[in-house]
């Protein structure tokens, strides 16, 4: 009698979660809060402002999906592909999103604060005033992403890929940046207040009119870089390359 139960749930489960990525799809369902959407397909599917908090979509495929001012927030999202998605103003705070895949997705204005974006592929990715405050960025690549006015406040970025970036005037003030790379980085008037830098490559960037004010620098590389109107002095520097190739005395 409870084999046949169980068989019975098992077949029952099968529908329903083919029944809710298909309403999803149609747009017939627009929440699906804590739903098992594990491996689902919703590529080139309509999602705008779907509401999937806490629900798991691990390696779930919304290429090119639309999900613009979408709730994800609390989601488990290992491994899944969002590559040239519209995340435009969505909500993805504390989510998890390990190794997951946005390249060239659009994510102007969104909300990851919390985020856990490790290992996560975001190259060519737009995230033009988005917030990330105390996000997870640990060997993820940003390489060649629009990052305009974006927060990185408190982020974790050890051995964060941000080379050939724009980053104009966003703000690292407070965050962990261990063996990354700003190499060509368009960085003017960023903000690195509080940030604790080492061994951190700034070969060629434009950091014009940056802010170092009670930054912690150490053995960081600024050869070639534009350091013009950048006030190192209100920072404590160790064994740093400045931008004349010389080693800091």
């Amino acid at each position: 009698m409870r084999n046949a139960l169980a068989a019975i749930l098992i077949v029952a489960a099968g529908p329903l979660w083919a029944d809710q990525v298909s309403d999803l799809k149609a747009g017939t369902l627009n929440a699906c809060r804590g739903c098992d959407l594990q491996d689902a397909d919703f590529k080139k599917a309509d999602l705008s402002g779907v509401d999937l908090t806490g629900s798991n979509l691990s390696g779930a495929s919304f290429h090119r999906a639309n999900l613009r001012g979408a709730i994800l927030e609390g989601v488990t999202a290992v491994g899944t592909n969002f590559n040239l998605a519209e995340l435009t103003q969505a909500r993805l705070t504390d989510g998890t999103f390990t190794r997951a895949m946005f390249y060239g997705a659009q994510l102007s204005g969104a909300h990851l604060n919390a985020a856990d974006l490790t290992e996560a592929r975001m190259q060519t990715v737009r995230l033009t005033s988005a917030t990330l405050v105390g996000a997870v960025l640990d060997r993820t690549l940003l390489r060649d992403s629009v990052a305009n006015n974006v927060d990185f406040s408190g982020a974790s970025m050890q051995e964060t890929n941000l080379n050939r970036a724009q980053l104009g005037r966003s703000k690292f003030d407070g965050a962990t940046v261990y063996f990354a790379g700003f190499v060509q980085a368009e960085a003017s008037r960023a903000s690195f207040v509080g940030t604790k830098i080492t061994y951190t490559d700034f070969y060629g960037a434009n950091l014009r009119r940056a802010t170092m004010k009670d930054a912690i620098l150490s053995g960081n590389r600024f050869t070639t870089a534009a350091t013009r109107d950048v006030d190192f002095d209100l920072a404590t520097m160790t064994g740093n390359f400045m931008s004349n190739g010389r080693l800091q005395n």
